[in-house]
């Protein structure tokens, strides 16, 4: 991973953080006025939910960095490695293929909510382009990820960008 790349990654998990912390301190302090102060915000559960799905989103682009997402590796771990790194070129393929066109669509439905000016149904009448806006950022930062994969697998390979951890850790990556 390059120096710009870390860079990358520390600012998503900061900004993850954040929101999660943000997402946190809202919810409680929402209990606490509900159950203390007999005055529960109407708002609050829904930009907790808010926060939580723009956390999400961006934590898809670390779990893509770091090959945290779901995978067959029972199935690909038996193949020698050349065969592992096309099925890796594959799926690093379908999945920015995925990627874009959820990201593409997804900036399609921010635009016509935006234009349209949707709002929440909620008391607090949040416009529904921000939210919605989380699955088109996310879609695209995780499309970056795999792009940036995709081109390491076919011009600058390492066994590490196809190795699992604990098959790294087993004979040091020298496989």
């Amino acid at each position: 991973m390059t120096k710009w790349e870390k860079g990358w990654t520390r600012v998503e998990k900061f900004i993850v953080g954040v929101l999660a912390f943000s997402a946190t301190m809202l919810a409680f302090w929402a209990v606490i006025a509900r159950y203390l102060l007999r005055n529960p915000p109407d708002w609050a559960e829904e930009v907790v939910v808010y926060l939580i799905i723009w956390a999400v989103f961006i934590t898809a682009s670390i779990l893509a960095e770091e090959k945290g997402h779901v995978s067959a590796t029972l199935v690909v771990e038996r193949f020698s490695m050349k065969t592992r790194r096309y099925l890796a070129v594959f799926n690093g393929l379908v999945a920015l293929a995925f990627c874009v066109a959820v990201g593409v669509l997804g900036f399609k439905i921010v635009s016509a909510a935006y234009l349209n000016d949707e709002r929440s149904l909620t008391a607090l009448r949040f416009p529904v382009w921000i939210p919605y806006l989380s699955v088109a950022a996310g879609c695209t930062l995780v499309a970056l990820r795999y792009a940036i994969r995709v081109y390491r697998l076919i011009f600058s390979f390492r066994q590490s960008e196809i190795l699992e951890t604990h098959e790294l850790s087993r004979d040091g990556g020298h496989r």
